[in-house]
């Protein structure tokens, strides 16, 4: 008989790493931040604390339906039992083409911070493809293996890549003159105002893409209905502390006048361009180096999540049963694995072909997968408001009910701010390839389920106690 159920190993530190390395926070610092100083000004410090606020609400929602239900379909787990098998696996395909095409992206990602790297420490150029493929390569093989070298790996690889840019904040920081005047003005409202900071949310929240990696590791997680609600909260505050902390480095490093403003917004790289203005090459060499590493990381896991997610899709009857099966002696889905590879690297050369270069393929790759992520976070707070409302209305917690709203019109405004003002192309056309991906994505695998009506009525139920109930 095939093996379906996925070795319980995973403790605390290894159930965390994989939200830290999806949400992979050096990476977001290393060129989003201008992106929120065209909308907010000297603001974005606060615009990220305000983001920070939002997906606290977001992760409140998994959270809670984390108490109840531990699967390693993520978004698809948690909500099938309470919006049904069709809205479950909508959420579930949404969140597999964001973990798809990160990874996708990441390799890009990392094969252009490793040429720069590699640039300024030898003097030798090696091509960003050859790069990439390599990385693949690397990826592909912890991601056969079992999941707790890769959890491991993950942690301490994008633990040190955050200390590094830390540290170079910090020393940015000490380098800005700062006076008590200026020191907090970063967290004040510039000309642009609340509709600045709110503009500039969109991106914010975007850095925080993947926070809720954790969720797939709820049958690998030793007591997944503590360590992985406690996992997405702690990722997502940490991750928005580092945020916070980095990009109010940026903002004073720039400047805080108008002329000073307009340099970080328009700076393609802005903590490459602070650090080598205030330290130079070795510590510019450093933070290429910290984002090398973050992006290995983050591929690393959005191989993993997307593994563990096929996985579970598989077993329940979406795909063929062949992605459900377990290698014995690593416990891991090789098969899926095997998949996702492949899907990775043909999106990363159709990337290669369609926007050409390695910063195009990032950009472009990770916001189309915005979408899909959007998409699986709101029918979550749906799951979670469905799950609850009984309960919370009983002993009227007011408070505990309307944080699903406010995530939904969370949710709303940031899809709203991704479309409108419409972006120049290609970014306009994503909307409508991720709609043509979910007819054709939904359309097959629904048709594939009702071809087999024995896993109908027959889908998994994961040991745990109390596997549906609210405590």
């Amino acid at each position: 008989m095939t093996k379906t159920m996925l070795s319980r190993q995973l403790n605390l530190p290894e159930t965390l790493a994989m939200s830290v390395a999806l949400m992979a926070p050096s990476t977001g610092m290393v060129f989003v931040t201008s992106f929120l100083a065209a909308a907010s000004g000297y603001s974005v410090p606060l615009a990220f604390t305000a983001s920070l606020v939002g997906v606290l609400i977001i992760g409140f929602s998994f959270g809670r339906l984390g108490k109840i239900y531990a699967h390693a379909g993520s978004a698809y787990g948690l909500c099938k039992d309470v919006l049904g098998q069709t809205a479950a696996a909508f959420a579930g395909w949404g969140l597999m083409l964001t973990y798809l095409l990160l990874a996708a992206a990441l390799l890009a990602g990392t094969g252009e911070f490793a040429q720069l790297a590699i640039r300024q420490i030898t003097g030798i150029n090696l091509p960003w493809g050859l790069l990439a493929v390599v990385t693949a390569a690397i990826v592909f093989m912890f991601a056969i293996n079992n999941i707790r070298l890769s959890m491991r790996t993950m942690l301490i690889l994008e633990g040190v890549s955050m200390l590094l840019i830390v540290t170079v904040s910090t020393l940015i920081i000490g380098h800005s003159h700062l006076t008590a005047k200026t020191a907090l003005k970063p967290f004040t409202l510039d000309k642009n105002g609340v509709i600045g900071i709110a503009q500039a949310m969109v991106f914010g929240l975007t850095s925080f893409l993947g926070f809720e990696g954790s969720a797939v590791l709820g049958e690998e997680s030793n007591q997944p209905k503590k360590m992985v609600p406690l996992s997405i909260i702690f990722a997502a505050f940490v991750g928005g502390i580092f945020f916070i902390f980095v990009s109010y480095a940026q903002t004073v490093g720039f400047g805080l006048t108008p002329h000073d403003v307009n340099n970080f917004a328009t700076s393609a790289t802005p903590l490459n361009s602070l650090t080598q203005h205030y330290l130079g090459n070795t510590f510019t060499a450093m933070v290429n180096v910290g984002a090398t590493i973050s992006f290995f990381s983050c591929a690393l896991a959005s191989v993993n999540g997307s593994s563990r997610m096929i996985f579970a899709l598989s077993r329940d009857g979406y795909m063929t049963n062949r992605f459900s099966e377990l290698h014995d002696g690593s416990s891991t889905p090789r098969v899926a694995v095997y998949f996702v590879s492949a899907i990775a690297m043909t999106l990363l050369g159709l990337g290669t072909i369609w926007f050409q270069t390695p910063s195009n393929v990032l950009g472009d790759l990770s916001g189309m997968g915005t979408f899909g992520a959007l998409v699986a976070y709101g029918l979550v707070i749906v799951a979670s408001l469905g799950a609850y409302w009984h309960k919370d209305l009983k002993a009227h917690k007011w408070f505990l009910l309307s944080l699903p709203v406010v995530g939904l019109v969370i949710i709303g405004y940031v899809i709203y701010g991704s479309l409108y003002p419409a972006p120049p192309a290609p970014v306009s056309y994503f909307p409508y390839i991720v709609l043509g991906y979910f007819a054709v994505v939904m359309t097959l695998s629904l048709s594939h389920r009702k071809r087999h009506p024995s896993t109908n009525n027959k889908d998994l139920e994961i040991s745990l106690e109390d596997p549906t109930g609210i405590r």
